[in-house]
């Protein structure tokens, strides 16, 4: 073990703190954006007495849109969390310095 390896460990805990890691894969991500698409599509449907199968054609395109934003916001998520690190390493003496 290192002399920075501890110093990386509190880091990486502080971080988890207030930005932690995702957990799941960017498909994963995609997929709960897609589900949630189109429960949200469901429950408007419901709300206002709307039957979707007429416009199924607008719940895929949705979804389909869903999909990449699930994984933006995986990847916004894992880049706050890489940030947070860092700043956590600097912020205990231990990390990069330019």
């Amino acid at each position: 073990m290192s002399p920075m390896e501890p110093h990386r460990e509190k880091a990486r805990l502080a971080a988890a703190g207030y930005a932690p890691a995702p957990e799941a894969s960017a498909l994963i991500y995609g997929m709960i954006g897609m589900a949630l698409f189109s429960v949200g599509m469901w429950g408007a449907g419901r709300f206002y007495d709307m039957p979707l199968i007429p416009h199924l054609s607008l719940v895929g395109v949705g979804s389909l849109i869903a999909f990449p934003v699930g994984i933006w916001l995986r990847t916004k998520r894992k880049r706050r969390h890489v940030d947070a690190y860092q700043a956590e390493l600097v912020r205990l003496g231990a990390g990069r310095r330019s």
